[in-house]
């Protein structure tokens, strides 16, 4: 390994980091579905983010309902644009605000839990055995694995996971439908969070047949 690519390792290092900190992912860690549900799939969805600022639920639910429109879902809408300070909003408000607009579902998405977790992250590379075909045969190829190896071991990074809960209710009988939750690594932003976060939301709720 030439002086040149020594330097430039901690660069690469930081980019990769840099690269994989945009990227969140989200995982469904469990979803529910009422079993004598019998209704035909939602054709109108009010979205409800309980996030405890005007901001970020404007985020939340104007990415929210934007990926709902994307799944063809024909009438979507939001409690931002009827309550848009965020204030002391009543159950009986957003459900009188729902069935005036002939609204059939209230998807609601609340904070569960954020949670520091420390990852291991080991150094690349496998083994081999002296006199074997690969990197073992040429000192030029042995010695730049061994050295990153020996000089460059894994590190241990400390990575934001998010938890949230997001719940289906019917208008009409305001009983809870359906219900999923999710894990979210290290998302960068509250828009981030929720383009991750809904794209899970949609794919299960068509999976269940509620779409």
């Amino acid at each position: 390994m030439s002086i040149r690519q020594k330097n430039l390792f901690p660069i690469l290092v930081l980019l990769v980091t840099f690269l994989l900190a945009g990227c969140s992912k989200t995982s469904v860690t469990g979803s529910w579905k009422k079993s004598d549900y019998n209704g035909k799939p939602f054709t109108s969805i009010m979205v409800v983010g309980l996030t405890g600022d005007p901001n970020n639920k404007m985020l939340w639910e104007t990415v929210m309902a934007d990926r709902l429109r994307t799944g063809n879902v024909p009438e979507v809408t939001t409690t931002i644009s009827s309550f848009p300070n965020d204030r002391n909003i009543e159950a009986d408000e957003i459900v009188n605000l729902a069935t005036e607009k002939g609204i059939q579902g209230l998807l609601v998405t609340r904070l569960v839990d954020t949670r520091k977790e420390e990852v291991y992250y080991p150094p690349s590379g496998g083994y081999g055995y002296p006199g074997s075909f690969g990197y073992y045969s040429h000192f030029g190829s042995y010695y730049p694995h061994a050295y990153a190896r020996s000089y460059r071991p894994g590190y241990t990074a400390t990575r934001t996971k998010v938890l949230l809960e997001t719940n289906l209710y019917d208008v009409k009988t305001q009983e809870l439908i359906w219900s999923m939750s999710s894990d979210t690594f290290d998302p960068r932003s509250v828009n981030q969070l929720a383009d991750s976060v809904s794209k899970k939301v949609l794919a299960t709720l068509k999976k269940d047949k509620l779409l």
